[in-house]
Formats: C-alpha cells, sequence, structure tokens
C-alpha cells in the first residue's frame, strides 16, 4: 500500500517541479526589460595650462605649412599633350621629413594617372573600379611583371586615380597604366580580358555585406540629405547593371569615363633615377575612343553642375532603419552647409554659414538684405575646422564627453565631405541599444552648446595645432600630397586659395569659430539611426518627444 502511494505521488511532484520551471523561465523573460540610460549635460575638457607647470614649460611656435606648391608643373608647348604633367617637386633640406621622405622614394618610381571630373560625378564608379582592380590581376596573371603587384587604385565620385611604383623605367610603368584605359581592355585576349560573371558576383556580394555589416545607413544618408534626383544619388547602385552587366556595357562604361575626363600625369622629380619621360612615345599609346556612348548608361547630366535640384529641408524627423536583433545602435547625424539661402548682415549671426563666414558681423554695417553662394574656400574653412573640433577623435568635444566621460560610446566622429556638387558635416558613431536617446541627446546638446558658448583660447589653440600638423605630416608624403591635389582640382581650389585657408585657421578666434558654427549648425539636422527600432523607439520618444519618428526601408 505504501509502495502504491508513492508510485502515484511522483507524476505529481514531476509535475510541480516542471511548473516551477516555467514560472522561472516566465519570470526571467520578464526580467529583461531595457534600462535605458538617462540624459546629462554636455561637458567640456579643459585646455587651460596649470598655473604651477605654466612657467616650465616651453613655448611653442606656431606651426607654419610648407607655402612651396606640393608638385611643379610641366609645359611644353610644342605638343598636344592629352595630359597635364605634373613632377613631384623637389623640397628644400632645411624640412628633414620632407628631405627623408624624398630620399626613401628614390629606390621606386611612383606613376599615377588620374582622370578628373570637376563638372560632373562619373557614372557607375563602383562598377568601374571592381573592372578595374579585375584588370590588376588578370594583368599581373597574364605578364608575370611586377610592378603590377605594386597597383593601387583611388576612386571617388569625381576622380579615378590608377598608381604603381616599383623601380622600373618610368615610361614602362606609364605603359602599363595605359592598358587599364585602352578600348578594348576588358575583353582583348592579348592583353588578359576580365572574369565578367566575377565582377557581377563581387558587385552583388557587396551588396549584401553592406546590408549586413550596417554600410546601408549612409546611402540612406546620401538620399536624404541631398535628394533623389541630385547627381550624386543617380550614379551609384546600379541595381539593373548589377544583375545584368556585359562585357560591352562595362567597355562603354570606361569609355564614358575616358571621354569625359580631364586627365593628370604625376611622375617623380627629373632628378630620380629612371625619371627621363618619352612625350612623344606617350602621345602615341594614349587610347582613343571607337564608338558614341549609349544614354541608358547615364543616369545623371554631364553637365551636373547646370542642374536645379531640390534640396529636401530637414525637420525635427528621425529616420530609421530597421535591424531586428542588432545590439546596437549606428548614428548619422549632420548638415549639409553649402546650398544657397538668404540672409540678412548685421542682423543675427545664425541665420546662415553664408553669414558666419562670409562676412564680418559688425552693427555698423546696417541691416542690408542679401542672397549668396559660398565659395569654395568659404565652405572648406566651416567645414574643417567644425568637423575637427567636434569629432577629431580623442580631443575631439564630442569623444571627450560622450566616450571619455560617459561611457557611450567606442568612438564617435566628425568627417568633412567638400565635394564639388555638395558639401557637409556628418558625425557618425555607433552605442549600445540602452544608450541610444542618452548618445543622441548628447551630439544635439554639443551642436547648441558650440552656438551659445564661445571655445576658450586654449581649445582654439588645440584645434589650430592640430589643423596646421594634419596639413605639415600630409606634406611629407608623397601618395597624400598626390591625393589632396587632386581634390584642390576637384574642387576649384588653387594653391592660392589653400594658403589663405591656412591663414585664415592662423587667425582663427573664438568668436569667429561660433560665428561659423551658428551657420554651418542652423536649422535642423538631418537625423538617421539604424538599430532594433522596436525597442529604442519607447527610449527616443521619452528623450525627444518633439522629434517625429519615420522609419525608413532600404532596398
Amino acid at each position: 500500500m505504501i509502495n502504491l502511494t508513492a508510485t502515484h505521488g511522483r507524476p505529481k511532484q514531476l509535475h510541480s517541479l516542471m511548473c516551477c520551471a516555467a514560472a522561472l523561465l516566465l519570470s526571467a523573460c520578464q526580467q529583461t526589460q531595457i534600462v535605458f540610460t538617462p540624459t546629462e549635460p554636455p561637458s567640456l575638457a579643459s585646455f587651460d595650462t596649470p598655473n604651477s607647470l605654466s612657467t616650465h614649460l616651453p613655448e611653442s611656435g606656431v606651426i607654419i605649412p610648407a607655402t612651396d606648391p606640393m608638385f611643379s608643373d610641366e609645359v611644353h608647348t610644342e605638343l598636344d599633350l592629352p595630359y597635364q604633367l605634373h613632377r613631384l617637386a623637389a623640397f628644400e633640406s632645411s624640412n628633414s621629413l620632407s628631405a627623408h621622405a624624398l630620399s626613401s622614394n628614390s629606390l621606386s618610381n611612383r606613376v599615377s594617372l588620374a582622370a578628373i571630373s570637376p563638372q560632373a560625378p562619373f557614372n557607375n564608379p563602383d562598377i568601374l573600379q571592381l573592372a578595374l582592380q579585375e584588370k590588376a590581376r588578370a594583368l599581373a596573371i597574364h605578364l608575370a611583371d611586377p610592378c603590377l603587384e605594386t597597383f593601387s587604385i583611388r576612386v571617388s565620385l569625381h576622380s579615378i586615380n590608377l598608381s604603381l611604383t616599383c623601380p622600373d623605367d618610368v615610361n614602362h610603368i606609364y605603359g602599363l597604366l595605359m592598358q587599364f584605359w585602352q578600348p578594348n581592355t576588358f575583353v582583348d585576349v592579348a592583353t588578359a580580358p576580365v572574369d565578367i560573371d566575377n565582377i557581377r558576383r563581387q558587385l552583388k556580394l557587396n551588396k549584401h555585406l553592406n546590408a549586413f555589416s550596417g554600410a546601408e545607413i549612409d546611402k540612406v544618408w546620401r538620399e536624404k540629405l541631398l535628394g533623389p534626383e541630385h547627381p550624386y544619388n543617380k550614379v551609384l547602385n546600379n541595381d539593373e547593371l548589377f544583375d545584368s552587366l556585359s562585357l560591352k556595357q562595362l567597355q562603354q562604361i570606361q569609355q564614358q569615363a575616358v571621354s569625359q575626363a580631364q586627365w593628370h600625369l604625376f611622375l617623380p622629380n627629373s632628378q630620380a633615377k629612371n625619371a627621363e619621360f618619352d612625350l612623344q612615345a606617350s602621345i602615341k599609346q594614349w587610347p582613343m575612343l571607337t564608338t558614341s556612348l549609349p544614354k541608358f548608361l547615364s543616369k545623371s547630366s554631364p553637365h551636373a553642375d547646370k542642374l536645379e535640384t531640390t534640396t529636401p529641408k530637414q525637420t525635427k524627423k528621425i529616420y530609421l532603419i530597421d535591424a531586428p536583433g542588432s545590439v546596437q545602435t549606428q548614428v548619422r547625424l549632420g548638415y549639409r552647409i553649402d546650398y544657397r539661402i538668404d540672409y540678412r548682415i548685421g542682423y543675427r549671426i545664425d541665420h546662415s554659414i553664408n553669414h558666419a563666414i562670409g562676412h564680418t558681423v559688425d552693427s555698423e554695417l546696417g541691416d542690408t538684405s542679401e542672397t549668396s553662394q559660398l565659395s569654395s574656400q568659404e565652405v572648406a574653412l566651416g567645414c574643417r575646422s567644425l568637423s575637427a573640433l567636434m569629432g577629431r577623435s580623442f580631443s575631439g568635444r564630442l569623444y571627450y564627453d560622450l566616450r571619455e566621460k560617459r561611457g557611450l560610446t567606442y568612438g564617435i566622429y566628425g568627417q568633412c565631405a567638400n565635394a564639388p556638387l555638395s558639401s557637409s558635416i556628418k558625425f557618425y558613431g555607433s552605442t549600445a541599444m540602452e544608450h541610444t536617446g542618452a548618445f543622441l541627446v548628447g551630439i544635439l546638446d554639443h551642436l547648441a552648446l558650440v552656438k551659445t558658448q564661445s571655445a576658450s583660447q586654449g581649445e582654439i589653440n588645440a584645434l589650430k595645432t592640430y589643423l596646421m600638423g594634419e596639413d605639415v605630416l600630409s606634406q611629407d608624403n608623397s601618395i597624400q600630397r598626390e591625393n589632396q591635389y587632386l581634390q584642390q582640382i576637384a574642387t576649384g581650389l588653387t594653391q592660392v586659395d589653400v594658403q589663405k585657408l591656412n591663414a585664415e585657421l592662423q587667425a582663427l578666434t573664438p568668436k569667429r569659430l561660433q560665428q561659423l558654427a551658428n551657420g554651418a549648425f542652423s536649422g535642423e539636422p538631418l537625423i538617421i539611426l539604424r538599430g532594433d527600432i522596436d525597442k529604442i523607439i519607447p527610449d527616443l520618444t521619452s528623450k525627444l518627444p518633439e522629434w517625429q519618428l519615420e522609419r525608413v526601408k532600404v532596398d
């Protein structure tokens, strides 16, 4: 009887244990509610030198960037050269770093051929970049030339720069670069045809990788900042071509770039070994266009700068890209600073960046109204100084406060995108899901603070040191000098303009910087977040109740 009772009791005990386990699991699920981080007022670093150290520290002089030209232009009026020829300038030995850089590069010759299109972006540069890389691999296998192992390519919307660096004669290196731009280079069996199937696969793979890694947020950034009809949004990510790209279409894309480009050839200093260049032979090797180009490959006008595009007006709206299950939130926040707007001189300093850096605020000027467009130099000044002030890594305001003080992110940075058809300042970073609201509010608070409170002189001095030091270091690297020179050509800046910009930076004052901030950060910023929307919306609506939230679907 006892045994029978015990046998009937075991199922009851097992049932009770199962109920307890289910209850524990249910309570555990209920305890995973996210605790969002509270906001805090912005905090600034102190750049003041303690009195106990001020008398013991050595005086630091003003950093003066080199005023000598990066390259010397060679003009040969007796020849009709299809390119502008540039030679790497020889620097005086007073700059030991520059002298060392020149001597260390003497064992190898770097030759670069750059296609520049200042008036309009190249069509399908993402496709062309992959195709040229595939061509380099094919040539390296076919020719077994060690020089091809040094192939490098740098592609932007307005420039395509191909380079080779090796000890060979510059004429030989130039001949190798010419093979990339010949009319039949992608199909010619004699010069190693490319694998079009591999190019298509790589294009599709990159698209999926961008979606997985979160790079799609930058695509949405461009669309919302510039508008869907802007040339920069019409020349990239051609999904139709990604799926059906043929060798013929690829060749047409390449030839369209050839016909559109202004060409610049960069050679070593004439004193370098094997640097003597045969101009007559270079003309004979120059590629010739063979056929007219189909219009279907071009979605943007060759005169894109003449197009009137509608600039989206930013309002208090946060765009959300859903990434279910993501444990962090990606953030993009910033302003477009180059579009035409009305402003009043002497009325308020926060109407536009035109007012801030195009004119001096002075009550004696009266209340004059005018409409103007920023010059390329003025855009460069505001864009460069403010992006560095706020987002130059460890000594930037955002990094110091949001990472070092509050631990809301591993890093937040500023980017100045100064392009021929659009300029913008963007701040970007990632944060844990529970920090989303506090992180975003922290950025907005700092952008408001820089407009209302002048920076200390110590912070201004640190900013100048950073910017001028960055410029000096770039002068000691031939590749950086080359890239900087191409950027100047694309944006229309001359060497005189660059020197004026450096002078402006040297003369920067707290008041001037505040004027720049009121101009560049006027209006509402564009804000795009990528994360688990359902989990972060409560935090956003609580901390930013006046902002509208809009979901964005990415194709």
